[in-house]
């Protein structure tokens, strides 16, 4: 049955990933999760191989992927970490690689085209992209020779206004959309037509609102590093490291064609060619209390685990990840607001964690 409001969506979304010249095709499903499950379907892995700490629901999604990957079908696919596999050499037949560009929370950027030249040196090998931290008009993932599928959730910043669920796989070629569509029936991941229009209503924004969220995370990252290095002195000692591609991009990275290494800068000005970075970026502070505290503390914005809001969203990350990031890192998606109410704002909220810590690091003492 046709969906005039689905297809409309898809074109759209189609036409956004052809920002830069690359024929694209977008397939759209009811949630950011269900996308990359449809995507990992129908590549149909022997081997997900991914980064350690990506998303934890790669395991998940693992136990029910089966049939290609062991003597039986009760066989569940394996997870296997990055590092694991090119130590071991040639990728294997039916390799699927799953790579976060940015990442999550860390906002590195992989070596891509290192990365792609390694698994496809192998037949028969997938390699999927999740884009969600940065998406287009920002990030040309499919300038990169062979990669096969872009994800994204668009729950984030291509809803943009936290009111919708929804996931797209971007395809190269009509024909593989069409098989994504036609698997997406049965998998049961159709969207929703309310969903649908509102994804549709916010990619009529979206050319503004992630070029200029993007600006503001660079501008309040390039201030909050310089917190960090000792240059505003009533700050001192309340941000100790900034996680963002500005900050580790300020010098040149140089060539490399290791996938394990960050990308080079040659790479990055290839991936993302308006020089405009990803919205979200990561800060640690000077103590686990600091950094419990600060989303609350902050006027602009709200604590939350979600991100791409046109509201700057932060999160004290550890509490839900304590195994794959330091206690003292807090997450920001920057939204809409303008980046001097964003820095004096910061400023009061940063000084208050400050003080926040002190009385629970007295309170402990005089335990």
């Amino acid at each position: 049955m046709a969906n005039p409001t689905l297809d409309r969506v898809e074109a759209v979304l189609g036409a956004l990933e052809q920002y830069f010249g690359e024929e694209a095709h977008a397939v759209v499903y009811a949630s950011g999760l269900a996308a990359i499950a449809a995507a990992l379907h129908h590549a149909q892995p022997r081997r997900i191989i991914a980064r350690l700490g990506y998303h934890g629901t790669l395991f998940g999604m693992a136990q029910v992927i089966r049939g290609r990957c062991g003597p039986d079908a009760d066989t569940p696919c394996a997870v296997v970490p990055l590092e694991t596999a090119l130590a071991g050499g040639a990728p294997l037949p039916g390799d699927v690689l799953v790579v976060e560009s940015p990442s999550n929370p860390w906002g590195g950027l992989p070596n891509l085209p290192a990365l792609a030249a390694w698994i496809k040196q192998t037949e028969g090998t997938t390699l999927i992209v999740d884009a969600t931290l940065a998406p287009p008009p920002l990030q040309n993932i499919l300038g990169v020779d062979g990669v096969d599928l872009v994800v994204h959730s668009a729950t984030k910043y291509l809803g943009g206004h936290s009111d919708l669920l929804g996931g797209t796989v971007v395809a190269r070629s009509r024909t593989v959309a069409e098989t994504l569509r036609r698997e997406r029936t049965f998998l049961g991941a159709v969207p929703g037509n309310l969903e649908a229009w509102l994804l549709l209503r916010s990619l009529r924004t979206v050319h503004l609102r992630v070029p200029a969220q993007a600006k503001t995370a660079t501008q309040l990252a390039t201030w909050l590093q310089s917190v960090a290095t000792g240059a505003v002195p009533e700050l001192e000692g309340t941000v100790t490291k900034v996680h963002h591609a500005s900050v580790t991009y300020f010098d040149a990275v140089p060539d490399s064609d290791d996938p394990a290494a960050p990308a080079p800068s040659s790479v990055t000005r290839a991936l993302f060619p308006t020089e405009q970075w990803s919205p979200v970026l990561s800060v640690e502070l000077g103590s686990k209390a600091a950094a419990r505290a600060l989303p609350h503390l902050v006027s602009y914005g709200r604590s939350a685990t979600s991100l791409g809001g046109v509201e700057s969203l932060l999160e004290w990350r550890y509490q839900q990840d304590p195994k794959g990031v330091p206690d003292t890192l807090v997450r920001v998606s920057v939204g809409l607001e303008d980046f001097e109410d964003l820095k004096e704002d910061w400023t009061r909220a940063l000084l208050a964690a400050k003080d926040v810590a002190e009385a629970v690091a007295a309170e402990t003492d005089a335990e």
